[in-house]
């Protein structure tokens, strides 16, 4: 498996309300807040077919992949329920749905070779799409630079 070194700049964006999904002031300025998150390039696929590039969010707190439903039913992703709930971010616990899919990283010629993955779909809500430690962090050696706002992700090599 070809796996390809990337760095990249954190995302900027507008924090929305969560409720309105109006953008949040800020209290000094009066401008809308940016806030600032590392954003991975990737592509999710099935046996049939494949997803638009999309931008993930390299998240080192969550378990596994997560996506929405939205995302799974584009390259027809064949979900299973599974067993397990899984617990989101506020603690509880919620059924979800489980796939095997593929993973690439990267953009444009750069990218890595598929990657066999299990992406967990939750029954309720619309999550964002979030790359997690199984199994990119075994794979990939990934550097935060939060001070600049970039991050770095290496293959990782046993030595």
């Amino acid at each position: 498996m070809k796996l390809v070194g990337f760095r990249f700049n954190y995302k900027r964006t507008v924090a929305l309300d969560h409720v309105t999904k109006a953008p949040v002031l800020d209290s000094r300025t009066g401008r809308p807040m940016e806030v600032f998150h590392p954003m991975v390039p990737c592509i999710i696929a099935s046996e049939r077919r494949t997803s638009p590039q999309i931008d993930a969010l390299l998240d080192s707190g969550s378990d596994g992949i997560v996506i929405p439903k939205t995302l799974a039913d584009y390259p027809g992703l064949a979900l299973k329920q599974s067993d397990k709930p899984m617990r989101i971010a506020n603690g509880r616990s919620i059924r979800r749905l489980t796939a095997r899919a593929h993973l690439t990283i990267g953009r444009g010629g750069r990218r890595c070779d598929p990657i066999d993955i299990e992406v967990s779909v939750p029954e309720e809500g619309d999550p964002p799409i979030l790359i997690g430690r199984e199994p990119v962090f075994r794979l990939f050696v990934i550097t935060f630079v939060e001070a600049e706002k970039w991050f770095e992700i290496r293959p990782y090599v046993v030595k």
